[in-house]
Parts: C-alpha cells; structure tokens; sequence
C-alpha cells in the first residue's frame, strides 16, 4: 500500500455542521484515509458509535489505522456508500448524522497508479 495521505477540505465547518451528539451514531460513507471520520469520532463518547465505509481497501486500511486510539464504539466496512442504508437497515440502526464527501481525494490524483492522470497536449 502507498502512503495514503488526504487533507479533508472544509473539515471544521463539516463535523460542526454535525451538530454531533456525544452519545450518538454517525455515518461517514466516504471514509478515505479517515480525516473527518477522526473528527467525528474525537467528539463522541465510549458510548457514541462511529459507521465508516469506503470502497478502496487503501483507504479503509488507513482509516482503521487512524481511527484506532478513539474510545467510540468503530464500526468499518468495505463498501460502496450506496450500500450503507441496507446495512444500517441490516443492523436495525437509526443515525444522527451521515457524512458523504463526494468530491475525489488528493491520494487518489496524488498516486499514479490509482488510475488518474494529467495528460498534457501540445
């Protein structure tokens, strides 16, 4: 695995924009190397769970490295985003929130053989 490395954009705005309750169960469906997942986390109890998806196995092995010294209860799962209402549903879970940042991550333009690439025509 390379080095997954990401800077989450507009974090701060994003998990106060959660409002997030200590004791509550949030979702990030696009978990990546785990920047806001890792915020998200920091502001929830032993008591509060933590639901993170992702469909790159880099990046759910990143996030689970990053996320492993919180105290919330972490649940991280290799999966596409658009199978997280059946799994929540599977699992009889109701959230408080739900983080989807759907934009494409620095490690994915960063890293040439993750299938991006500047052409340049001349």
């Amino acid at each position: 695995m390379s080095d997954f490395s990401h800077v989450s954009v507009l974090l701060d705005e994003t998990v106060e924009n959660l409002a997030i309750k200590p004791d509550g169960i949030y979702a990030d469906g696009t978990a990546g190397g785990g920047g806001h997942s890792f915020e998200i986390g920091r502001r929830l109890s032993k008591n509060g769970t933590l639901i993170c998806t992702d469909r790159d196995s880099e990046a759910v092995e990143a996030c689970t490295k990053r996320l492993g010294t919180l105290e919330c209860k972490k649940d991280i799962i290799h999966s596409e985003f658009r199978a997280l209402p059946e799994i929540l549903k599977n699992r009889g879970i109701k959230l408080d929130g739900l983080l989807l940042d759907l934009g494409v991550s620095s490690h994915q333009l960063d890293t040439p053989d993750r299938g991006f690439s500047y052409l340049i025509c001349g």
